[in-house]
């Protein structure tokens, strides 16, 4: 098998609190991305979830989502129309 370099630019604090956790994993960076490259192969996806820094995901925006579905659910909802935008 042939190598292949792979060259990227990030962050210095970023990686060296990644360098920090892969080694204290018993990992050099190599090997985690190796491991993670395999695993995207693998499940052929992204092997954890990807959270966007998305307004929608906030705390208090699913408190207040998962209030409107207990309220639904106890059968105290309202029709509406939804609002073109």
């Amino acid at each position: 098998m042939s190598a292949a370099t792979l060259q990227i630019r990030l962050d210095n604090q970023l990686k060296k609190d990644a360098e920090r956790f892969f080694s204290a994993a018993g990992l050099d960076t190599t090997t985690a991305v190796r491991m993670f490259l395999r695993q995207v192969l693998i499940r052929q996806a992204i092997p954890f979830d990807i959270i966007a820094d998305d307004p929608f995901y906030a705390p208090a925006n699913q408190k207040k989502l998962k209030g409107s579905i207990r309220q639904l659910e106890s059968g105290k909802g309202k029709p509406h129309r939804l609002a073109e935008v």
